[in-house]
């Protein structure tokens, strides 16, 4: 990590697996163990998205498909066991922009100001994280549903097993969030497979309602698909697909979805049974 002017800082540090290859649109798979020093200098990349021209972003890091990443910051004088309270946070910008990379989200000023210890998320985005191609699986190829959300998950998961290390005290999370990362906050919040992973809650400007159900979901996956110029029995070769392309599609289908169905977003988290098995209001 890095010292300076009294906050230690973790940057990059890789809670899953690289989603990528196979992995693309999967549930987040544990890394492979290290032996090695690891650079924890300077941020992973931030998840794929859209450039929109009209909403520039300084995301902090060049954009890569290796990205589930998290970083952490301490107060200088934190040590090991101290048990402070921890803050998770997850960025918004509607399931398709942001990071966690991003010089607004810099934990510094927090663990200056208060006693605790704060670690910023990276989860995927748009059609990588929030696109269902769940009713697609089939004998050649397996989908997972709320892939961001289960991203999400597996970084808590991270906190609770590593966080004691950093100085801060897994039993005292608190997931706060704005926008898209508020309505994380409150979807998790009614979600069993979050049961456990933190504390406390704070949800600003959530989306609370931008949950769906399958069937949309089948509609938004169609709609996606058709801008790839791909069918469904085709949908093995999203996995090798070009980033280009699928951030082109992700972009069209975010733009027309509210313009057919005002107030809407494209990517959501969805009632899938699984991660979640009702809507959170």
């Amino acid at each position: 990590g890095v010292a300076a002017d009294g906050v230690k800082a973790w940057k990059g540090i890789r809670y899953a697996a690289p989603p990528i290859g196979d992995l693309r649109f999967r549930a987040p798979q544990p890394p492979e163990r290290w032996t090695e020093v690891a650079d924890a200098t300077v941020f992973g990349p931030a998840c794929p998205q859209p450039v929109f021209p009209n909403m520039p972003l300084d995301l902090g890091a060049p954009q890569g498909e290796d990205c589930l990443r998290l970083n952490v910051w301490a107060s200088a004088d934190t040590q090991p066991g101290d048990a402070k309270p921890v803050m998770v946070w997850l960025h918004g910008g509607a399931y398709v922009l942001g990071s966690s990379s991003q010089t607004l989200y810099d934990g510094r000023r927090l663990v200056s100001h208060g006693d605790v210890v704060v670690v910023t998320v990276n989860y995927r985005l748009g059609a990588l994280g929030f696109l269902d191609l769940s009713s697609l699986n089939s004998a050649g190829r397996s989908f997972d549903s709320n892939v961001g959300l289960r991203d999400v998950l597996a970084a808590l998961k991270w906190v609770r097993d590593n966080i004691t290390a950093f100085g801060g005290d897994p039993r005292r999370v608190t997931l706060f969030g704005e926008s898209a990362g508020a309505g994380i906050v409150t979807t998790l919040l009614a979600s069993p497979a979050a049961a456990g992973l933190f504390a406390a809650a704070i949800a600003q400007s959530s989306p609370a309602t931008s949950v769906y159900d399958r069937d949309r979901a089948g509609r938004v996956a169609e709609a996606f698909l058709g801008k790839l110029g791909i069918t469904a029995s085709e949908s093995r070769r999203l996995i090798d697909m070009p980033m280009a392309a699928i951030l082109a599609a992700s972009q069209q289908v975010f733009d027309e979805v509210p313009v057919r169905n005002p107030g809407t977003l494209a990517f959501v988290p969805i009632v899938d049974g699984d991660v979640l098995a009702d809507y959170p209001v």
